[in-house]
Parts: C-alpha cells; sequence; structure tokens
C-alpha cells in the first residue's frame, strides 16, 4: 500500500511540474508577442506612374520605449533618382504631429530603404507616413499608430 502511495504522490508531482513549465513557457510566448509590434504601411500607385513600382512604411518596437522607424522606396527599372522622405508622428491630445523626418535619396539605382531606432518618450501613440520618389513620380505610405 505504502509503494502505491508513492507511486501517486510522485505522478502528481510529475503532473505539477509538467503543468508549471507549460504554463510559464507559454507566458513567456504572450510576453514576447506584446513586446514585438509592428505596423507597415503600403503604397497606392498611380496607374500613370513609369518610374514607381512600390514603397512602404515599417514602426516596429523592439523594446521599452524604443521605436523602430523607416521605409523602403523601390523603382521600377534603375533611375536617375530614387527617395524616400521618412515621417514620424505622434499622437499629441487626439492630434497627430511631426516627431521627427528624415530624407535619403540615392542616384543612379533601383531602391533606398533607411530604418532608424529611437528612443521616444512612453505613453504615446507613434506613426509613420512616407513620401516615395522615383524620378518624376510620387506616392505615399502610412502606418497604424503604435502605442508605446
Amino acid at each position: 500500500m505504502r509503494k502505491k502511495v508513492e507511486k501517486m504522490v510522485s505522478f502528481l508531482l510529475a503532473m505539477t511540474l509538467i503543468l508549471g513549465l507549460s504554463l510559464s513557457v507559454s507566458g513567456q510566448k504572450v510576453k514576447a508577442a506584446e513586446e514585438l509590434q509592428e505596423e507597415v504601411g503600403y503604397t497606392d500607385i498611380q496607374t500613370r506612374g513609369i518610374y514607381l513600382q512600390s514603397g512602404s512604411s515599417k514602426i516596429s518596437q523592439p523594446g521599452a520605449g524604443k521605436i523602430t522607424v523607416g521605409g523602403t522606396t523601390r523603382a521600377q527599372k534603375v533611375v536617375d533618382t530614387v527617395s524616400i522622405n521618412v515621417n514620424v508622428e505622434r499622437k499629441v491630445n487626439g492630434t497627430w504631429e511631426q516627431y521627427t523626418s528624415w530624407t535619403v535619396t540615392k542616384h543612379d539605382t533601383i531602391s533606398v530603404t533607411t530604418s532608424k531606432t529611437l528612443s521616444v518618450p512612453k505613453g504615446y501613440y507613434y506613426r509613420v507616413k512616407s513620401v516615395h520618389y522615383a524620378n518624376s513620380d510620387v506616392s505615399s505610405s502610412a502606418t497604424g499608430g503604435l502605442y508605446v
């Protein structure tokens, strides 16, 4: 009888350990998913454009109080000038305001990509709006807001 009780106790301890480990692992997965948030916006290309192929804006949160922002402009072929103007905005009292911006231009190429990681104040929504240029073609893209 004593061996039966010991087996039962060992079984219950093993099951409790397995359950505890599975809950802690799933909790870590949820935490990781909550910390890594990302928004991507794509261009709506005008049908009359002959140089610009696509453009995108991107924002993600790699850690507490940090955002990684940027985008890509892609031409249909090698062109004289490909540019992207990245505008990072922050929502203050219900209104989107410019937080920072920059422009990257390349010549005699097909694409340009830029990205920066910024330390930002917490408690706000941030988004990226980019303007994409390939020679004379222009379009824009935007992400949704990301709460930091």
